[in-house]
């Protein structure tokens, strides 16, 4: 039975999806993404807004030049006229610098939606890294249990121990045996949040081999890259409205009246005197002042963060050694109590102690290396690595 089980697991993790698959998989499958992809678009179309002609205007009109409309010797006069507004090129060409640096501000922030989902998705992994981890950590202390029930099993029957050693190494058994079916649940709830946030269905496998390590990025931590982006366009923007006059209107008319015609041609200019655009200056100033403010702070932040977390993760590694080093040690001791044991050389109690201890080392160990696996993700998401 025990064989088949074993069998069924074998064949369960062939078929698990790993890592890269199921992350690939995640991206394009979240919703937020593809919404924060499509502002793209969106934008540069409202900049084409901004920027397109507005309609020509045309006039009609029909004039009586006759003082003797009674008598019918009506004059008979008409007028067609037509203007258009236009944007003074320099002013086109600046807010066609807006649109393309709020183009680029738009795709900076896809890249740090995608980068923060990343990282949102790497934490759950871990998560059921844990999980499992520990699942595995408690059937290896569960077949440590059960040869130690099988020594005092023989031992009792070769009535060299009392009963009580036999049931107290029986109840050690079930009690491990509770606590692992109590972390086969955790790997459940653990699976299942990392699918829903994957959005896939819930009957697949999921391996937990992957191992994360710091990856060395040119690139920046993402919403720096964002805040540089964001003072690019307060930048563009202060350059628009630093223009007084945005357009100019172009006209012509044409007019045919009883002893002759007249032809129009002129140009419109709006006269700066009451509305220099002096406000909007000013809170396009502050805006640009406020983005690089935000920026110094989180970049001294970042910089901050990301030196505590490399001492953290020197710290780790070596009480990681020092937790390696013990746990050989104590499985060699462990192995000369089994044998002790099996010839009545130590007793249930030395040997159950040991082993607690041994076990407390390897879950010490572990949470020793998850930690630093999470500071490698932590540290990642710094420095911009999910920023592709």
């Amino acid at each position: 039975m025990k064989k088949n089980i074993i069998g069924l697991f074998c064949v369960a993790m062939l078929h698990a999806e790993n890592y890269d698959a199921l992350l690939e998989l995640a991206i394009n499958n979240n919703a937020q993404l593809q919404i924060a992809k499509s502002q793209e678009e969106q934008t540069r179309l409202q900049g084409q807004i901004t920027t397109r002609l507005e309609n020509p205007n045309v006039e009609f009109e029909l004039s009586d030049f006759s003082n003797r409309r009674l008598l019918r010797e009506n004059q008979i006069g008409a007028r067609v006229g037509a203007s258009q507004s236009l944007l003074l090129p320099w002013v086109k060409e600046d807010k066609k610098r807006v649109t393309q640096t709020q183009i680029e501000e738009q795709e900076q922030n896809f890249k740090l939606s995608k980068a923060e989902f990343i990282y949102r998705f790497n934490s759950l992994y871990l998560s059921y890294k844990e999980a499992v981890k520990k699942r595995d950590l408690q059937q290896e202390a569960l077949e440590i249990s059960q040869k130690i029930v099988s020594i005092a099993r023989g031992r009792f029957e070769g009535g060299t121990v009392a009963k009580s050693e036999l049931y107290q190494a029986q109840i050690e058994e079930q009690e491990i045996l509770s606590e692992l079916k109590a972390l086969e649940l955790e790997v459940l709830k653990r699976k299942n949040e990392l699918l829903r946030l994957a959005n896939v269905e819930n009957s697949i496998e999921i391996e937990a081999e992957h191992q994360f390590f710091e990856t060395s990025s040119s690139s920046t931590h993402p919403l720096l890259e964002l805040r540089e982006k964001k003072e690019e366009v307060a930048k563009a923007k202060l350059a628009v409205v630093s223009n007084t006059i945005d357009s100019i209107e172009l006209f012509s008319e044409i007019e045919a009246e009883p002893d002759q015609d007249v032809f129009r041609i002129g140009v419109s200019l709006p006269m700066p005197i009451f509305n220099k655009k002096l406000e909007e200056k000013q809170l396009a100033k502050i805006e640009l002042n406020n983005q690089k403010i935000a920026r110094e702070s989180e970049e001294r932040a970042l910089n901050l963060e990301l030196e505590q977390l490399h001492k953290e993760m020197e710290r780790a590694e070596h009480l990681k050694a020092q937790y390696e080093a013990l746990e050989e040690e104590q499985k060699r001791l462990l192995e000369l109590y089994q044998k002790g044991y099996s010839i009545a050389k130590v007793n249930i109690l030395e040997l159950s102690n040991l082993k607690k201890s041994l076990l407390l080392t390897k879950e010490e160990l572990l949470a020793t290396r998850l930690s630093i696996e999470k500071n490698i993700v932590k540290i990642n998401y710094l420095q911009g690595a999910y920023n592709e």
